[in-house]
């Protein structure tokens, strides 16, 4: 193998490497509720929303509360993408929903589980 071509993998290596470490950073919320100068002022500020992750209703259970979506990962939860049927906060929210639908939603961990905490089509 010649060395341009050797140094140009490198080069091409080394800037993938960073390009992808800007977007994990990017991505990163500070998961910490409140700053030092907050506790100390007696004051403690709510944590912010997370970011609303994308998926595709798979199906609704107004019944249950419930509902299935395909997803990609969310980091944050340490949760790998996939199809997971997950608890609704509040089941008026599935009112209008059906299979196929793009939505945006915000989970939290609960217990063993998730919840959506907030769902919104966006089809």
């Amino acid at each position: 193998m010649s060395h341009k071509l050797t140094f140009g993998l490198l080069a091409l290596a080394a800037t993938l490497g960073l390009a992808g470490s800007v977007a994990a950073a990017e991505t990163i919320v500070d998961p910490w509720p409140y700053s030092f100068e907050d506790e100390m002022a007696g004051s403690v500020q709510p944590v912010p929303s997370m970011p609303l992750a994308s998926g595709r209703v798979v199906a609704v259970d107004r019944t249950a509360g419930k509902v299935t979506l395909d997803y990609p990962p969310i980091p944050q939860l340490l949760l790998e993408g996939g199809v997971r049927n997950f608890a609704v906060q509040d089941a008026a929210w599935l009112t209008g929903l059906t299979p196929g639908d793009k939505v945006r939603f915000e989970v939290e961990r609960e217990g063993r589980g998730f919840i959506v905490k907030r769902i919104v089509n966006s089809n």
